[in-house]
């Protein structure tokens, strides 16, 4: 399909569905004969895959985009493209900023991204492709070979349909479309003949998965998954609170293959917050699931998302955070100070919380992970863990890293030629990021 021998180089922002977009992408350019290159240097062709979901995600990549426009005006046959969640919001009004760009695709188009480079350059076109979002996603593209990995992450569904009074996803992605049950299946079949042995479904609310022809909903997904020989392990990611049930918590003691380890992005631990985001459930409501949650897997590794400095949150509102959090004890947690998103709800909030104020709750809660996570992953110290070993870590040398059933990530002296194996680890040294340890012989 590639007219002419054209080098492309793809950036990645953001999430784990962007990620995988980008992979997906890679495979797609491939088949189409275009070559992938690791280096922008070498590239003809530059696409940012980009993040929307806070204002400084988009602050970097248009910065990236500007370098790179600056580039194009030397060398006329450079090309640039924004995709992804950005190029979604956003559509045509980037060209008010970017005005040279060649393409802006929304997430919803990724299929399409192979076609609009072979047009725009078949035509020679100078002005650029603003593609439309089509009413249904083309889950098939996520049904291309990949390159070979241990871990897999397997998107199971586009969009959102919450409406979560700060979120910018359903804007960025669109509704909730979910994927073919039987795609997803012989997807992950696939997989396991190029040696993937751990995968991670994904979804904006992934437990609100559901093939309505097919009548099979996430429970059903997750117990075929469990079938799948060659899968030692199952995740997902990310769950809302409201569309957990008892069928779901008890997977986590039937299903073997199902790790212990969950994130369940709360937000928020005031009720009064809580129902201004429209989360749609309540602090009370939240302990009660984690205690079912422990009551099957009493070790069960709980990571979290929570926001400060929401619009209006008093100290009182805070603390009800702080206590929900030493409460559950969080072993992990994305903590970030709010940020308005345009078109959101909350964005014309007039209650606003000054930076100052956001910064300090901000340090209060870190200091409260940072103690947690140590407490938590000291109780590894002195034990053999079975760690999936997914590569070389980015610093030492013979360093690999992996992570075990819960999730933790663990660091270790080793052959690369041990990637993609299940070994034994003696855990020696628990950081709050990390364990470290030795190989059992």
């Amino acid at each position: 399909m590639a007219p002419f021998s054209q080098k492309i180089w793809i950036k990645t922002y953001g999430c784990q569905m962007n990620s995988r977009d980008s992979d997906t992408l890679k495979a797609l350019l491939i088949q189409a004969r275009y070559l992938i290159v690791e280096n922008e240097k070498e590239a003809n062709i530059a696409l940012l895959n980009t993040c929307s979901v806070r204002d400084l995600a988009e602050l970097k990549a248009l910065g990236k985009a500007g370098r790179l426009l600056k580039r194009k005006g030397k060398e006329p046959n450079f090309r640039v493209g924004i995709l992804g969640c950005m190029a979604g919001r956003r559509g045509a009004e980037l060209l008010k900023v970017l005005p040279n760009l060649d393409w802006i695709v929304p997430p919803q188009a990724l299929s399409r991204v192979p076609s609009l480079i072979y047009e725009t350059l078949t035509q020679n076109k100078q002005t650029a492709t603003v593609a439309d979002v089509p009413q249904a996603f083309d889950f098939t593209c996520y049904e291309q070979k990949l390159s070979p990995k241990p871990v897999l992450f397997v998107p199971v569904q586009q969009g959102c349909g919450m409406n979560c009074s700060y979120c910018i996803v359903p804007k960025t992605r669109g509704h909730q479309q979910n994927r073919p049950f039987a795609s997803i299946v012989a997807e992950i079949r696939q997989a396991t003949q190029q040696g993937t042995c751990e995968v991670i479904l994904l979804g904006q609310i992934v437990n609100a998965y559901i093939d309505k022809d097919a009548k099979k909903n996430f429970v059903d997904l997750l117990e075929a998954v469990q079938e799948i020989d060659g899968i030692e392990r199952i995740r997902f990611m990310s769950p809302h609170p409201s569309f957990f049930n008892d069928a779901l918590v008890a997977c986590f003691e039937h299903l073997h293959k199902l790790c212990p380890a969950l994130h369940l992005p709360i937000q928020s631990g005031s009720n009064r917050i809580l129902k201004l985001m429209r989360r749609g459930y309540t602090h009370e409501s939240v302990l009660k699931l984690i205690k079912a949650l422990r009551a099957v897997e009493p070790k069960i590794s709980i990571s979290t998302d929570l926001i400060v400095g929401y619009p209006s949150e008093t100290e009182e509102d805070f603390e009800q955070t702080v206590s929900l959090f030493e409460e559950i004890g969080f072993d992990m947690a994305y903590i970030f100070k709010y940020s308005p998103r345009p078109t959101t709800e909350a964005a014309s909030a007039e209650e606003i919380i000054p930076e100052a104020v956001k910064e300090e709750r901000n340090q209060r809660l870190l200091s409260l992970l940072n103690a947690s996570s140590i407490a938590y992953n000291e109780t590894f110290v002195g034990t053999k863990q079975e760690v999936l070993i997914e590569g070389l870590a980015p610093h030492g040398e013979n360093k690999l890293f992996g992570r075990n059933r819960y999730n933790k990530k663990v660091i270790f002296n080793g052959s690369s030629a041990l990637i993609g194996s299940f070994k034994e680890v003696f855990i020696e040294k628990a950081t709050s990021s990390a364990l470290e340890g030795r190989l059992v012989d």
